[in-house]
């Protein structure tokens, strides 16, 4: 058995219940448990001991809290009954008398004067000198206290009366002198509200005291001075009047001891007063008379006269520090309501006919503050629009400056519009497409498809969306001041004060004209830009250059004419503010129904203007660089410009009959084609209409083009035929020699162009002389080829130009009109007078009315007996065997060819084949071993 001591100092760590069972015995176990145990209870004790301590500690702690709680408790008890001690000391020699602060300035003004009637009493207390030396100022008081009162705005009735009473006892002064007295204080007092000291308080606010100032000043004017014994007839209990001269009966000769220095009932000093100062009642030296009604009016009108300059000039000053129309919309809110919760209709009405020269009803609003506000008004939106059209410039300047750019890749888009047009973008269509009706999609929701067919480019819709949201912060600015809530709504007994939507006419009217002055402004701008743009293409020679300034003109010529479908606040500014549309449709949809504005249509036709005149630029630029080259290539005799521009001629065998009746074959050559200048600059005026987006220019700017490269190409064969001269004929400097190859090409030539791009939009004089001219330029073409040559050339090359006007109608289809199929089969106008057969002008029609075309297979199957399907050929020369020209021409032209479509379409060969296919399943062996 281990030891004691052992067991004592037993380790932590081998206190384990598994190794105290192995290292110790039973007896030595429980002896370790005792020992636990009373360490345990130790250390419980221990725990209770300092527990005790800390709850001690804290009660002590919370007794000593109440008791600093009490003690504090009971000295604020004892300072307040040393208060209260103190109040009611009495020291005799320290009492003060009675206190008039807040009785009326009648009362004092009676007091006053009472005590001025108490000269025997001097004699008997000789300190009473000294005491009226110290009282002596009390009347001066008196009177600044009663014009202080004259000039608030809080006053009532009965305290203005009171005050205008004792004015009138102080310094015996008339009612008429106390009438004047009162209307300048509120003058005084209107001017006061407008100066510079007020300007702590709000706008809103200074307006509103500006007119409970005159709104209660009217009602005092009636209340005081107004009396009702010569008007029997509008008596109304309900309006107060007369105050003036019922206070001043009162304290003159009434009875009633209201007025004295000490409370008679308990006072015992005044049994020993005498019956003068108990009995003492003012007095004036003359007669009150009544203010007559008519002198009552004319002030009235010449106070409200006064007033009005007044305000007009101070509130001038007050607007100007508002700068938006929606605080002036919330002002007039709080002048409105205002004047409902100040003004009863029936009484204001009743009170105006009595004191006012017109007898009529008179609105504070529309005399005082009407005009104030719309003038203001009217500034603030012309101050907005002229910062919308200076914006909108300086967004114009900016733009056209990165298209100066060459590294802007931001404006590709506006150099090369085909290219823009045909690139896919993510935009182009918009995910609601399928679900919103066609005729209810605006430009906004047609999605960037739209606008690239409408050539909206970005830099466009940037303009637009600049000029759009000036507008549109324009308009919800003054959209509170045209509308009212309606949740405002009046009893039965109430009246509006005024109409605020009075001024709605007026105001919509002057956004009219301010939004046409603000386009007047931008388009003035792009007129002297595009002045300064045209000036620069006559002047300067350099490609480059001119390039970059045409595409300035035509950016802005398309930003005007988007403005009218990109900016629908500009039309609602224009029409009027109850357009609700949020959008405008498009140019296919619009309503049948729209209204038709006169300034809108001239703000239209303004914004068109400007954009044929900028297109008109583009036209006269493009027209005659074309013209020159044109001009350049026809005059050029030199060897190496004349190859380069041949063409390929047809060769046509021909037979002709002898007079001995011999045959004789022979073979010509006849131009098949316009020369290569022709349809490289034809094709380069077509490539231009396109990079500027040519279904979208209007077709008289077309049109205008295409007359005048016709009519310059015209100028242009003129002068070389004024410079040209037979081959035959003698040579002269500065002559062309003319041979007959090149008289043939320049007539099948001008004869192509003329047929691709007449000149059209005449009248039918100017018509008239211009076929005249080309009749004229055909007859001395063919004054430099043989007749007999001539007679057997005509056929031909009329049918190679209709050939070839045909086939480049697609190529050259942006030049070409509406009516070019009959121009084209027009062409036998211009020609010469010889005799041939003429074509028919009908369409020639398909009889194969499947969708695909005819599919040709050559493959033969040997187990189906297919009937032979016959083979497109080339159409034979048929041979001539008449000498007459009209019969050579029509067997040199095209016949209409009748192909046997039956089982031949390429649904039918497909059966076929399919057929074959499924057929070969089973016997496809014994059909190879066959073959």
């Amino acid at each position: 058995m281990a030891s004691e001591g052992a067991i004592r100092n037993l380790p932590l760590h081998e206190m384990d219940t598994n190794l105290m069972f192995e290292k110790f015995t039973i007896q030595e176990i429980r002896e370790i448990e005792k020992k636990n145990r009373v360490d345990i209870e130790r250390k419980k004790e221990e725990l209770r001991v300092m527990v005790g301590e800390r709850y001690r500690d804290l009660i002590e702690a919370a007794d000593t809290i109440t008791e600093m709680k009490n003690s504090s408790q009971n000295v604020m008890k004892s300072i307040s009954r040393m208060e209260e001690l103190c109040k009611q000391l009495k020291q005799n020699h320290m009492v003060k008398g009675a206190s008039y602060t807040h009785r009326p300035f009648a009362d004092k003004a009676s007091l006053q004067l009472e005590a001025q009637q108490s000269a025997s009493i001097l004699s008997w207390f000789p300190v009473l000198s000294r005491q009226w030396t110290a009282i002596s100022h009390f009347k001066a008081t008196i009177l600044q206290g009663c014009r202080k009162l004259l000039r608030d705005v809080t006053a009532t009735d009965k305290q203005i009366a009171d005050a205008l009473c004792s004015i009138l006892l102080l310094e015996d002064s008339t009612p008429r002198q106390v009438f004047n007295e009162f209307l300048l204080a509120r003058t005084n007092a209107v001017q006061q509200l407008f100066h510079v000291s007020q300007q702590g308080i709000g706008v809103k606010q200074q307006i509103c005291l500006v007119v409970q100032l005159i709104v209660r000043t009217v009602h005092q004017i009636h209340a005081v001075f107004y009396t009702a014994e010569n008007d029997t007839l509008n008596i109304d209990t309900n309006v107060p009047c007369n105050l003036l001269y019922s206070i001043l009966e009162k304290v003159t000769n009434t009875s009633l001891k209201s007025v004295g220095l000490l409370d008679h009932q308990s006072s015992i000093s005044a049994r020993y007063l005498p019956n003068s100062v108990i009995d003492f009642r003012p007095t004036t030296r003359a007669s009150i008379s009544v203010i007559s009604v008519q002198h009552l009016k004319e002030n009235c009108q010449q106070w409200i006269d006064a007033c009005i300059q007044s305000v007009k000039i101070g509130m001038c000053k007050l607007l100007g520090f508002v700068n938006t129309v929606k605080r002036l919309a919330d002002i007039r809110k709080e002048v409105w309501e205002l004047l409902l919760q100040e003004t009863n209709f029936d009484q204001w009405k009743l009170i105006c006919e009595r004191i006012f020269n017109s007898g009529q009803l008179m609105s504070i609003w529309s005399v005082f503050l009407k005009e104030q506000f719309l003038d203001r008004i009217k500034s603030l939106i012309q101050f907005q629009m002229d910062s919308t059209a200076e914006v909108t410039k300086r967004h114009i300047s900016k733009v056209v400056m990165e298209l100066a750019s060459p590294n802007e890749r931001s404006m590709m888009a506006e150099v090369d519009l085909a290219n823009f047009i045909w690139i896919e973008s993510v935009g182009d269509i918009p995910t609601n497409t399928a679900w919103i009706p066609a005729s209810q999609k605006t430009l906004n929701e047609g999605g960037g498809l739209l606008m690239k067919a409408r050539t909206f480019t970005p830099a466009v819709l940037c303009l637009c969306k600049t000029f759009n949201d000036k507008l549109k912060s324009m308009l919800e600015d003054i959209e509170p001041y045209l509308t009212t809530e309606e949740n405002v709504t009046l009893t039965s007994q109430q009246h509006s004060p005024f109409d605020q939507l009075a001024d709605c006419p007026e105001i919509e009217a002057h956004v009219k004209k301010s939004s046409e002055n603000c386009v007047t402004q931008i388009l003035d701008y792009v007129t002297e830009q595009m002045k300064l743009w045209k000036k620069s293409l006559e002047e300067i020679q350099d490609k480059t250059t001119n390039e970059i300034t045409i595409n300035k003109v035509i950016l802005v010529g398309r930003f005007c004419l988007a403005v009218t479908d990109l900016c629908p606040h500009l039309h609602k500014c224009i029409v009027g503010m109850d357009n609700k549309e949020k959008g405008i449709k498009s140019s296919g949809y619009k309503s049948k129904k729209a209204t038709s504005d006169s300034l809108w249509e001239n703000v239209q036709a303004s914004l068109s203007q400007c954009h044929l005149d900028s297109y008109g630029i583009w036209t006269n630029y493009t027209s005659s660089m074309i013209i020159t080259q044109i001009r350049q290539a026809i005059l050029n005799q030199e060897g190496s410009h004349i190859i380069s521009s041949l063409t390929k001629w047809d060769e046509i065998d021909i037979e002709e009959e002898t007079e001995s009746g011999e045959k004789i074959k022979s073979k010509i050559r006849v131009p098949m084609q316009a020369s290569w200048y022709v349809q490289t600059l034809l094709y380069s005026v077509c490539k231009e209409i396109n990079r500027v987006a040519g279904h979208a220019v209007k077709r008289q700017v077309l049109l205008e083009m295409v007359s005048r490269i016709s009519d310059g190409i015209v100028e242009c064969y003129e002068q070389l035929l004024q410079k040209s001269q037979l081959k035959s004929s003698p040579p002269e400097p500065g002559c062309i020699h003319l041979t007959q190859q090149r008289a043939l090409q320049h007539l099948f030539d001008i004869k192509f162009i003329t047929s691709v791009i007449p000149a059209q939009d005449m009248d039918d004089e100017n018509k008239g002389a211009y076929q005249q001219r080309i009749k004229q330029i055909f007859d001395q073409l063919e004054e430099f080829v043989d007749p007999f040559d001539l007679d057997v050339f005509t056929p031909y090359m009329q049918s190679h130009l209709t050939k070839c006007s045909q086939r480049c109608n697609v190529l050259f289809g942006s030049m070409t009109s509406v009516s070019k199929q009959n121009i084209i089969f027009g062409n036998r106008h211009y020609t010469s007078g010889s005799h041939h057969q003429e074509q028919h002008n009908i369409l020639p029609l398909s009889n194969c009315t499947n969708r695909f075309p005819l599919l040709p297979l050559s493959t033969s199957y040997p187990n189906r007996a297919v009937a032979p399907q016959p083979v497109l050929q080339a159409l034979p020369r048929t041979e001539i065997v008449s000498s007459s020209l009209a019969e050579v021409a029509a067997a040199v032209l095209p016949k209409p060819t009748v192909h046997n479509v039956s089982g031949g379409s390429f649904y039918d060969k497909l059966g076929s084949v399919g057929a074959m296919w499924f057929s070969n399943i089973g016997g496809g062996g014994s059909n190879s071993n066959k073959s």
